[in-house]
């Protein structure tokens, strides 16, 4: 939101009404001095296009700019719509020629020589009320491994706790008159635009304008002058009375950081031992005792190393609310039965949850998330109120194939079959739906509602009504138009085998009458089938759990007798 301010604040300082005061007309060479050097901290005008101010920049060699001649710099104009182009030549003794012409080309010698412009808004010739995008140096953008999200108007990241960062924001609209038909502004974050340019081996060279008058007042400049009051900032200025001023002139930003401090910083990053860990209290097999211990890699020990360090596999046992806010962010957090990936930043290989409700994993893997987020589970850690799950111990210890029964995996299997080859009456649900079903883990009574919503979203919206209709016809079922997915299942169900049609229906269409009463508001209803949840299972999680085993055998009976259906639909 600094970036929106920023602009804003340039909007107001360099865009005038008709009523300007004096004190604004004259004030070119103060607020532009201001401007270029006291900008936002943590970001660069790489280009501004406002009313009274031009701030165009490119990428310099910074060999070329270390005492360069400041009189060919100023007089040295670039633009933002030149751009590459075939270009077409002919005369001067060489015939016809065609060749490819640079946005920009300097001879050798001049301090520009080599540079790249970075900002392009190409016009489009015969079309008109076209709006020309702001195109950034692809070299720029690929090197520091930007991609445009056009909802935020900016070119974008994953930093390392998997959050999508704004490098450069564009800020483009248009004002409220002609005279102020449009301003643009594009920011880049510093850190990143010093880290290309000391690697490139750039400086970052400005062009700027700022001028100011009242259109019909202005007569001509007087009291020019040249500046040269900072090695890297110069700049003719002039006023006109008390109807005009202006400042231009050129800027160099060199890098802020060298490459030798990048990599170091890179080792540091790259150093186990350079890292901050959290502390967390361990189920210490190895030494039979209960202790809160650090999860950096050297305070841990493996089978092969002698030393009393508990090992990496000592599991850590949290309170299930440790997952609410993976289960809360899908777009974000990849979170699979037994693991958790956040986008391409950390991954936790494996937990689990024991018969007590707690989550649990090993301190050998929380090590590997970043600090932030191993204080997130340090919030969240308790001691075990009882062993790890029953299927961990399986395939963790063990090394065996779990026997535990997943229903709610085999569902998504099920489903992921019909999906591979969907049939007419079946909406391929998708890796997106199938992946964001989950047990409930908590005791929140919102949780258990957002699952069975996300469950029959993925069992019964599949399910096509109109082309249901169609195998009920090919059943002699005698079904009314106003008739659902369901209810045309079950009549279908009925028709084939009329002793078990209603057993089978039955856990689908309680699925879909949960879902319709316990998602959204809080009602009398919704409490009274969560009470009766409770009642019957003991926890929300237990009932869902339960629901999901039914709603496995349901769907798979009614899957396979649907294709029978549809088999005798294309036969002649």
């Amino acid at each position: 939101m600094q970036e929106r301010k920023f602009y804003e604040h340039l909007s107001a300082v360099h865009v005038s009404s008709s009523g300007a005061d004096k004190d604004w007309l004259v004030g070119a060479e103060r607020d532009g001095v201001r401007l270029l050097t006291e900008e936002e901290d943590e970001s660069v005008i790489l280009y501004a296009g406002f009313q009274s101010l031009l701030i165009i920049s490119i990428f310099a060699r910074a060999a070329n700019l270390v005492s360069p001649d400041k009189d060919k710099l100023y007089d040295t104009s670039f633009y933002v719509d030149k751009t590459w182009c075939i270009q077409k030549a002919w005369g001067g003794g060489h015939g016809h020629r065609m060749y490819l012409e640079p946005p920009f080309d300097l001879p050798d010698g001049h301090p520009l020589h080599g540079a790249e412009p970075i900002v392009f808004r190409r016009s489009f010739e015969g079309m008109s009320n076209y709006d020309a995008p702001i195109e950034l140096s692809q070299k720029l953008v690929h090197s520091l491994g930007l991609h445009f999200i056009a909802e935020r108007s900016a070119y974008c990241r994953l930093n390392s706790e998997g959050d999508l960062e704004e490098v450069i924001k564009i800020f483009c609209d248009r004002g409220s008159s002609d005279f102020d038909r449009s301003r643009t502004l594009v920011l880049i974050k510093a850190k990143p635009l010093a880290e290309f340019m000391a690697v490139g081996e750039y400086a970052l060279y400005r062009k700027f304008d700022l001028t100011r008058f009242l259109p019909g007042s202005f007569s001509h400049w007087d009291h020019a002058e040249r500046h040269f009051d900072a090695p890297d900032l110069f700049y003719n200025s002039a006023l006109s009375g008390g109807t005009g001023s202006y400042i231009h002139g050129g800027q160099i930003l060199r890098p802020s950081v060298t490459v030798d401090e990048l990599i170091e910083e890179w080792k540091r990053e790259s150093d186990p031992n350079a890292r901050q860990y959290e502390t967390f209290i361990i189920q210490d097999w190895k030494n039979e005792r209960l202790v809160e211990w650090s999860c950096a890699p050297s305070a841990l020990s493996n089978y092969f190393t002698k030393s009393d360090k508990p090992f990496e596999i000592s599991p850590a046992f949290f309170s299930p609310d440790v997952l609410t806010k993976y289960k809360a962010d899908p777009d974000k957090y990849d979170l699979a039965d037994r693991s958790i990936t956040c986008r391409n930043s950390w991954h936790l290989k494996t937990f689990d949850i024991n018969e007590a409700g707690q989550v649990h994993t090993y301190i050998g893997y929380l090590q590997h998330l970043p600090f932030k987020e191993q204080q997130h589970w340090k919030l969240h850690n308790e001691r075990p109120k009882g062993p790890i799950s029953k299927r961990a111990y399986q395939t963790d210890f063990k090394g065996e194939w779990t026997t535990e029964p997943d229903p709610l995996q085999s569902v998504r299997y099920a489903v992921s079959e019909l999906d591979r080859n969907s049939p007419a009456w079946w909406r391929a649900r998708g890796t997106q739906v199938r992946d964001r079903v989950h047990y409930p883990v908590t005791t929140s009574s919102k949780e258990w509602a957002d699952e069975l919503l996300a469950l029959d979203q993925m069992l019964v919206e599949g399910f096509v009504a109109t082309e249901l209709r169609k195998l009920a016809s090919v059943s002699g079922v005698k079904f009314e138009n106003s008739w659902q997915s369901l209810k045309l299942i079950q009549e279908i169900l009925r028709s084939e085998d009329s002793l078990t049609a209603d057993q089978i229906a039955e856990p689908l269409k309680e699925l879909h009458h949960l879902r319709s009463k316990v998602s959204g508001h809080h009602t009398g209803e919704r409490a009274k089938l969560e009470a009766s949840a409770l009642k019957e299972h003991g926890s929300l999680a237990a009932h869902f759990r339960s629901l999901c085993a039914r709603c496995e055998e349901a769907f798979e009976r009614t899957i396979a007798t649907l294709n029978d259906v549809q088999k005798r639909q294309a036969k002649p």
